[in-house]
């Protein structure tokens, strides 16, 4: 692939392409998506238009975003978004948690609704412990940065 002013992060079926640019008619990321697109038609691959989303991240007040000319795959206009889920986090458009942190009480919310009737039928603790865990602490816990001693840089 030739190199463009742009970073692919690859997963496993999903791939992310980020621009970053001052210039509001710059077609660097446009550039980037046509080759994405021959790339994968030459491998016998789709990319599938009504799940590819672009966000754009600006935090300059004088621009208008509806003056930044939309990402075209195949003759369509990609669908722009406020927010959007990768590798289960969702980044917003303003680089707040608020979407996310949302998104992850309502989750943990449908799941105490477990842990109360656990504790009402009269589960032992532990395994009321054990259950919490597995489907509630695990959700709060993905994505967290680890912390270790060892890794830890001071700088003077």
């Amino acid at each position: 692939m030739p190199t463009f002013n742009t970073c692919y992060a690859k997963y496993v079926d999903d791939t992310t392409v980020l621009s970053v640019s001052k210039d509001v008619n710059d077609v660097t990321l446009q550039t980037a998506a046509d080759h994405l697109v021959h790339w994968a038609q030459n491998n016998g691959m789709m990319i599938n238009t009504n799940k590819t989303k672009e966000l754009l991240i600006c935090f300059n007040k004088k621009v208008n975003a509806e003056d930044i000319p939309p990402l075209c795959i195949n003759g369509s206009n990609i669908e722009r978004v406020n927010t959007f889920k990768l590798l289960s986090v969702f980044v917003s458009s303003d680089l707040s948690w608020d979407y996310h942190v949302t998104y992850l009480l309502s989750k943990v919310a449908k799941r105490m609704y477990c842990i109360n009737y656990l504790f009402r039928a009269g589960v032992p603790t532990s395994d009321i412990v054990c259950v919490y865990t597995s489907i509630i602490r695990s959700v709060l816990e993905y994505t967290c940065p680890v912390w270790h001693p060892v890794l830890t840089i001071k700088i003077v």
